[in-house]
């Protein structure tokens, strides 16, 4: 028995254009603005859409903590969001051992969650963000400990 083969793909030309998934923005620094009367911290968690490119005075520094006042180039900058909670996270910016190349390279994260008084390891496993991460990741790492950016 002979079979014919079927080549739903032979006019290449008929295809449509997949379409590209909507660009999310990134993140690439988090900021500790201060700490509130309250307690609480509030982060800057700064986006952008240029994360290829992006870049910041003094990055080529390491480690991060002999640079005063690190931050990025304005021109990446293109959201921020705040967050106020109270937890403390170090920021690789006042890190003693690695550089903002690491980070942009995926070695360290831009900020992690400080479990230096705590009595155990959080159950629910310990908050970082990493550079590139997209916003929507950003959320819901956040969502997982019941916490929000402010509006």
């Amino acid at each position: 028995m002979a079979y014919e083969r079927i080549n739903e793909f032979s006019d290449i030309s008929a295809l449509e254009p997949f379409e590209k998934e909507e660009e999310q923005p990134q993140l690439c620094f988090v900021n500790l603005v201060g700490e509130e009367a309250d307690g609480e911290k509030r982060y800057e968690f700064v986006f952008t859409y240029q994360i290829d490119d992006f870049w910041g005075e003094n990055f080529e520094y390491s480690p991060c903590c002999l640079v005063n006042d690190l931050k990025p180039n304005d021109q990446y900058i293109e959201e921020v969001h705040i967050l106020r909670t109270n937890l403390k996270l170090d920021l690789i910016q006042n890190n003693c051992c690695f550089g903002m190349q690491d980070c942009l390279d995926g070695i360290v994260a831009l900020c992690y969650e400080n479990i230096s008084e705590y009595t155990e390891y959080p159950e629910e496993g310990r908050l970082f963000f990493m550079f590139g991460e997209t916003l929507e990741t950003v959320k819901r790492k956040l969502a997982m400990k019941s916490m929000l950016f402010e509006r």
